[in-house]
């Protein structure tokens, strides 16, 4: 283990996060578009639908997809998470992706706000987006976690987060067996 906490090592490994990251949400639209043409990467709701009232607070969906076929909204959230390399790596992974249970709430904090958000508004966004979308048969949510790698805590998360853990290599076998 080391701490990497150097503002010119910090710099290096956060340019080089953001660029896997984005690589990782436009490899992940390129699948979803694949089954559907009603997706939408780094999707900031209140920026493409501005008479919507979508709080500015949000953030944005790495990937949001309405696939038809089987009535499904698809809400993927893009992470590069360095990997473990010890015990202590490993405590410090789950602790950046699902909190430390004292006040910090990892990652899920805006996952979970973003898909609650498109549970309680999932019509409203849908209109946004000109998705044809029936308000009597609404469309099921599947929140995913795409990453490069599995690690221990994405193949047993530490509670329920009611979203599904894959990595990229997965993600279009996944949506197949929706």
């Amino acid at each position: 283990p080391t701490d990497l906490e150097s503002p010119a090592i910090r710099e290096v490994m956060d340019g080089e996060k953001n660029f896997i990251e984005k690589a990782l949400e436009k490899k992940a639209y390129e699948i979803v578009c694949k089954f559907t043409p009603h997706a939408i990467n780094n999707c900031i709701l209140h920026k493409r639908d501005r008479s919507g009232g979508h709080p500015i607070d949000l953030g944005d969906y790495d990937v949001l997809a309405l696939y038809c076929a089987k009535n499904v909204v698809i809400n993927i959230e893009c992470k590069d998470n360095l990997p473990p390399f010890c015990l202590k790596d490993a405590t410090r992974l789950r602790r950046k992706i699902f909190g430390d249970g004292k006040g910090y709430e990892g990652h899920f904090k805006y996952i979970n706000r973003r898909k609650d958000y498109l549970l309680a508004n999932v019509k409203k966004v849908a209109d946004g987006l000109r998705w044809p979308v029936d308000s009597k048969n609404l469309p099921r949510i599947v929140t995913i976690y795409l990453t490069r790698n599995t690690y221990w805590w994405t193949r047993f998360p530490p509670y329920d987060t009611g979203a599904t853990f894959l990595k990229i290599s997965q993600l279009s076998n996944f949506i197949e067996r929706l």
